[in-house]
C-alpha cells in the first residue's frame, strides 16, 4: 500500500515538472506584436525574413546570422534580451523598446526556430 502511494506521488511529481518546463520554455511575449515591432526596429539589419540583410552586412563588415540558426537559437531569452539592450559585436543596443517589447520580439524570434 505505502509503494503504491509512493509511485503515484512519484508519477504526479514527474508530470508536474514535465508540465512546468513545458511552459517555462515558451516565450513569455507575444509573437504577433513582436513582428510588428520587428519589422520597425530589427529588420533594417535582420532582413523581413530573418536571414540578414547582405548588404548591410557588407557595409559593417560583418556577417548576420539568421534568426533561425541554433547560433541564435541556442541562446536564452536572456541573453537575447541582453544583445538587443546591449549591443554585440557590432550590433548596437536597440533604443526606445519597452520591456513588453522585448519579450515580444524574442516571442517572434523564436518562431524562426528550425
Amino acid at each position: 500500500m505505502i509503494f503504491k502511494g509512493l509511485a503515484s506521488a512519484a508519477f504526479m511529481a514527474g508530470v508536474l515538472f514535465a508540465a512546468s518546463a513545458s511552459f517555462s520554455a515558451r516565450p513569455a511575449g507575444d509573437a504577433a506584436t513582436g513582428k510588428d515591432v520587428f519589422m520597425k526596429k530589427c529588420k533594417a539589419c535582420h532582413a523581413e525574413d530573418g536571414h540578414g540583410n547582405e548588404g548591410m552586412a557588407k557595409l559593417l563588415k560583418t556577417t548576420i546570422p539568421p534568426m533561425s540558426s541554433d547560433e541564435v537559437q541556442k541562446n536564452s531569452d536572456a541573453d537575447i534580451k541582453k544583445i538587443i539592450t546591449e549591443g554585440k559585436d557590432k550590433m548596437k543596443p536597440v533604443k526606445d523598446m519597452s520591456d513588453a517589447d522585448i519579450s515580444n520580439v524574442i516571442a517572434f524570434v523564436r518562431t524562426f526556430k528550425k
